[in-house]
């Protein structure tokens, strides 16, 4: 077989193996989040895209402490001012415009702390860097948009954990309010009437905030920040190639998405599991007991627990006739800790839920978590703080391998018989293995799907021909208010008209009447 036969089996072989071929490029990410879960779910794929040969710049908090090819860091220690004991964000649940406001504050200092940082100034104002592609979060910090105007690059979103009504509108994508619930609420998609008007209310006062005060906000920090930009933030909004999706519908629901939606759920998962670090093996093998693994995600301190409830949960372990790992962050608050309880700053948690022994998650019930969970078929004890994770727990009860509680109320008898449910009604472990198949049963790998749809947007030079027509109409055309209005008018004048004509013909007959009766004789 001579050269160019092989080149062309060896073509052929990556085509069919999913893997695309893509001129190496430059690519811009901006991930710059004090929650270090959002920037661990993103992290694999960017090392994926730098290990194919892309040079990837990315901008965030947690930079690599071992240098990897083809992969630089721009630091952001600025945020990390934000992070702080995130119980208190339970509150703004009871007040959907407090709730919407305190994020929109929230998103709009990270973006100036950002803009503000030396070192991304000076990449902005250095006239040798380039950028084929620039990736965002497309979490309500849109001034970021800017940076693939200002380099002239195609641009990408990723979301961490699916749509919602300011990411559809990015793209425009439907999300009919009767069966979409927001990602923050605790409703599921078959909505009672009263819960579809609560959704509706919701939506509204999202929809209010960000045509009144978080589009002009932005607007106003674009222009302070890209004072030269050729396009407007508005354009930018309408310039987006492709939206990477955290989410898969084994996990919530069949959807509509348009065409440069694409779902990636999971794929920062590793399909093969690392071995455990020899005291935690230890610890599970050596256990005659089944285990319980117990952590409040990366974002959410378990040491902020307030007292009464780490006194709860200690009361409680100690009972049980479990081992428990849990992700706890300060020693020195668990000198009384059970002697069936193994604390660590930090856990492998994919790893950990792969253990056959580990028989249960108790979670916070973020996405990453959940995903994580199913991923590996294990149950899971929800007690969600904030944003999705009340719903992600609901749902997951819903689909009948989880339990829910609320931390508020939590107590020593219904945490224990919670657990002991879980442990020992088989009922949750099959349902969980069974989603877990569901979930595994994809005809491609998430990660190649995602590295896939990057680099056809590179090849295809930002792929303008996967963007919905809607995103070039206004409010009117979309919705068709203009040829509805148009029609309506045509309706009126056509019946006004002919209402004119009616009377108008009865005016002239009444005349010819009248004049018809004075010309009559009299009679005697």
């Amino acid at each position: 077989m001579n050269f160019w036969k092989c080149l062309k089996l060896f073509v052929l072989l990556l085509v069919v193996n999913g893997v695309s071929l893509a001129e190496s490029a430059k690519i811009l990410a901006i991930f710059p989040f004090p929650g270090p879960s959002q920037y661990l779910v993103v992290q694999p794929y960017l090392k994926t895209l730098a290990g194919r040969g892309h040079e990837v710049t990315v901008i965030n908090a947690f930079p690599q402490k071992k240098p990897i090819d083809n992969y630089r860091d721009i630091e952001v220690p600025e945020v990390m001012k934000y992070v702080g004991d995130l119980f208190s964000y339970a509150d703004l649940r009871m007040n959907k415009l407090k709730e919407v406001l305190g994020y929109s504050w929230y998103y709009s200092s990270i973006v100036r702390d950002v803009m503000g940082n030396a070192n991304v100034q000076k990449l902005l104002q250095s006239e040798e860097e380039h950028f084929e592609m620039v990736i965002v979060e497309t979490l309500q910090t849109d001034v970021f948009y800017g940076f693939a105007q200002h380099f002239n690059a195609s641009l990408i979103g990723f979301s961490s954990y699916g749509t919602d009504p300011y990411i559809d509108s990015l793209v425009d994508n439907i999300s009919p309010l009767a069966y979409n619930p927001l990602f923050s609420g605790n409703s599921m998609e078959r909505m009672d009437f009263w819960q579809r008007l609560e959704n509706m209310w919701h939506n509204l006062i999202m929809l209010c905030h960000r045509v009144l005060i978080h589009n002009p906000l932005h607007d106003g920090l674009y222009r302070e920040y890209f004072p030269h930009a050729r396009k407007s933030l508005e354009d930018m909004r309408q310039n987006i190639s492709l939206i990477l999706l955290n989410q898969h519908y084994s996990l919530s629901f069949p959807r509509p998405y348009v065409t440069n939606m694409i779902e990636v759920g999971g794929f920062h998962l590793q399909p093969k599991p690392q071995p455990l670090p020899k005291d935690i093996e230890e610890f599970i093998g050596n256990s005659e007991q089944d285990v319980i693994y117990f952590s409040m995600g990366s974002n959410i301190r378990s040491e902020h627990f307030p007292e009464p409830i780490r006194k709860v949960i200690l009361e409680t372990f100690a009972q049980l006739p479990y081992k428990i790992l849990w992700k706890f962050e300060n020693p020195a608050l668990m000198a009384n800790k059970p002697s069936n309880v193994f604390i660590s700053k930090w856990f492998p948690q994919g790893d950990i839920l792969n253990h056959p022994k580990v028989k249960l998650f108790i979670s916070h019930g973020g996405l990453l978590s959940l995903t994580e969970s199913i991923y590996y078929g294990k149950p899971i004890l929800g007690m969600p703080i904030f944003f999705d994770q009340h719903r992600n727990i609901q749902r997951a009860k819903q689909y009948g391998f989880a339990l829910f509680l609320d931390y508020a109320t939590l107590n020593v008898t219904g945490f224990t018989a919670s657990i002991r449910e879980l442990m020992e009604n088989p009922q949750y472990l099959q349902r969980a293995q069974d989603i877990s198949r569901r979930y595994r049963d994809q005809p491609i790998d998430p990660m190649e799907k995602a590295i896939y749809w990057t680099e056809f947007v590179l090849r295809h030079h930002g792929a303008p021909f996967l963007r919905s027509p809607a995103q070039y109409l206004n409010f009117w055309q979309k919705h068709s208010w203009d040829t509805a209005g148009f029609l309506l008018a045509c309706v009126f004048v056509g019946l006004f008209g002919s209402v004119f004509v009616f009377v108008k013909l009865l005016r002239i007959i009444s005349h010819l009447k009248k004049m018809l009766l004075k010309g009559k004789p009299k009679s005697d």
